[in-house]
């Protein structure tokens, strides 16, 4: 076993080593503020009273989640895929925090992913790539 099989054994692993490294933040930090603060009604919600430690800087967390693109949930662009995909992306964020329901608001992320990877291809397309 080499260095890299040892740490992409398992997300845990990964994880592990990930947050061994002297970063200051990482793309787990991000998501973590995007997930649970943005919509944190608490006072005073610091990282020693944060109702979430388990998911605070943690790259295991992070590792673990649908991968959903990054794609806004507001658009101003008039291409009607890029429009379709920040819709569902915005019923995502409502269906996960007005109503808690992950795996449809999940779904519905991928959903947007996927769109958004086609308008990409038809743009190309359009553009006269290959």
């Amino acid at each position: 076993m080499n260095n890299f099989e040892r740490i992409t054994a398992s997300p845990e692993a990964l994880g592990d080593f990930l947050g061994a490294l002297p970063i200051l933040s990482g793309p787990w930090d991000d998501d973590f503020h995007r997930v649970f603060c943005d919509s944190c009604d608490a006072e005073n919600c610091d990282a020693e009273n944060c109702a979430h430690q388990a998911e605070r800087n943690s790259p295991t967390w992070w590792l673990k989640r649908a991968y959903t693109g990054s794609g806004p949930v507001k658009t101003d662009s008039t291409n009607p895929y890029k429009r379709q995909a920040a819709d569902l992306r915005l019923e995502a964020m409502h269906q996960r925090d007005r109503f808690g329901r992950d795996l449809l608001a999940t779904e519905l992320e991928e959903a947007a992913a996927t769109i958004e990877a086609l308008a990409e291809k038809l743009e190309a397309a359009d553009n006269g790539e290959s």
